[in-house]
Parts: C-alpha cells; structure tokens; sequence
C-alpha cells in the first residue's frame, strides 16, 4: 500500500515497545509512541504487535445487561466508589483509589488514600464541590460509609430522622441525596472507570517512577485526571449545569467534619476520647 509504513520505521516502533511499553494495550501505547515522535495508529500497532507475538486481545462472554440511559445534566448524578489494588506494582501494598465519575458526561476526579475511608471519600468530594459546584446526588454502593446501620437514637426517632453516617451529615448540610445501589453492576459507570485508572494510572506511575501516594496524587492533580476528561468526556444531552454554588456564607471546614454530641458539665469541661477541654469565658453565651 501507498499508505503503508516503511520497514525500518516499524521494526524501530516494535523495539521501543519491547523497551519501555511492553504489555501496555495497542491505544495507551501508541499514545505514548507518538510523544516520542513515532506516530502510529493504535489499530496499526495492534496488527503490527500481534504478527511479533507481543500482544493478544481477551476475548469476552457477553452478557445481556439493560441499557440505562445517562443523566440529562452535569452534576445532577455522581457516582462515587474506591478501587482498592496494587497501585505501585505487584509486590507493593493495596492502595485504594476514591474515584468519582458524573453521570451525564463522564467527567471525573480522583484521589489517591491508604483506604477507603470516610476521611478519605470526604476529601475527595470536598474537590469535586469546590471544582465544579455542589452536585445533586451521590450514587454510591452500601459501605457503612454512606450507609449507617446504627439503631437512631431517642432524638432522630423523636424527630422522624434516619441515623446518619458523617459523610451523610456532611451531604444533608449541602443538600446532596445519596443513593445507593445493590451491586457494583448497577453503578457501571464507574467501574469501568476503575478499569481506566488500573489500565492507563498503573501504568503512568511506573514510567515516571512514583511509589507514594502523595506523589500519585501529584500527577492526579497535574494534569492526568484533566487528560482523562479531554479524551474520553461527552456533552450532556441538557447543557444546563445541575451544580449548585456554594454558599458564599458556608464554611466547608464546618460541613466536612466530624461531629460528636457529648454533655456540657456544670464547671464548663467536656470530656471525649478520654480528655477533658474547658469551654472558656471568651465564648459567646450558651443557650439556657
């Protein structure tokens, strides 16, 4: 063919991917070769990769599975999960990804964390809040993160209140709904989305030689989390923003926080977790 690539050209392309991108797939690799300057198709490099025997495509069962149309509007669902995995190789600890992903579009951001945790997953939302807004609902599956299975005390039942976990407190105080779904299938979205993280993230942290989580949250936050959005992010079908703004008299260190009731004692100390703190004179009036 006319169109074809010269030998030489190709037999270079194949001993770059033997020295550096060996198992990456035929699109991440051919991403990464034309930053190098060897430009090439991904389908190209698929055929040119299974001839030399570096690559073989998985073949997999279908199943039927009902199609669900997105959401309309950004922000009006966001979809919330943690990836736990071997981030940094296959002989490093288990880290866990906080990923969330917008419905309707696609877009996404992530944060980096030892675990799964409600620390973690607030922090993670407290970015996305102060990037784009204060979404409508958060779809998340059953964790005890998002779902409290306590018994409500004698004040929530006395007030027809569901017990709350703290980061559900924290999305009653925006104004969030969190939903949650009764398997990883129903919250698709996302989870593929892991797929991309574990697929293009892995591999991004062992070319440049990360092995922390601060140091994968640098890249995150430097740009391969905005990457990510430019190529694989759609309109929505409604272009109005779901979003809310936040309150100009909110205080989000006041809204992502732990709270614990405990009992004012008559000389003005309260104890919890075992120490005891002095409530001064400086502070305003209590109420009787």
């Amino acid at each position: 063919s006319n169109r074809g690539k010269r030998s030489d050209f190709k037999e270079k392309v194949i001993t770059r991917y033997r020295e550096r991108y060996e198992g990456f797939g035929p699109t991440l690799a051919a991403e990464k070769l034309s930053e190098e300057g060897f430009a090439v198709d991904h389908e190209t490099l698929r055929r040119w990769l299974s001839s030399a025997g570096l690559w073989r495509s998985s073949s997999r069962k279908l199943r039927h599975q009902k199609y669900r149309e997105r959401r309309k509007r950004f922000g009006e669902l966001v979809q919330l999960d943690g990836s736990l995995h071997r981030w940094f190789g296959k002989d490093e600890p288990l880290c866990c990804l906080l990923d969330m992903v917008d419905d309707a579009t696609g877009i996404t951001g992530a944060l980096m964390a030892s675990h799964e945790s409600t620390e973690s997953t607030m922090r993670v939302l407290r970015i996305w809040v102060e990037r784009y807004g204060i979404p409508l609902a958060l779809y998340t599956d059953r964790h005890n993160i998002y779902l409290s299975r306590r018994e409500p005390t004698l004040e929530e039942a006395l007030a027809g209140e569901k017990p709350l976990t703290a980061l559900g407190r924290a999305c009653r105080k925006l104004g969030i709904r969190i939903l949650t779904a009764y398997s990883p299938q129903a919250k698709g979205r996302v989870e593929r989305k892991h797929g991309v993280y574990q697929d293009r993230f892995q591999k991004e942290l062992a070319l440049l030689g990360i092995q922390t989580i601060p140091g994968a949250n640098k890249v995150l936050g430097n740009g391969f989390v905005a990457n990510l959005n430019r190529r694989f992010a759609v309109p929505p079908a409604d272009a109005h923003d779901a979003h809310r703004p936040v309150p100009k008299d909110l205080d989000l260190d006041q809204v992502f926080c732990f709270e614990r009731t405990r009992t004012l004692q008559n000389d003005f100390t309260v104890r919890h977790e075992n120490r005891w703190y002095q409530v001064t004179r400086q502070n305003r009036p209590l109420p009787k």
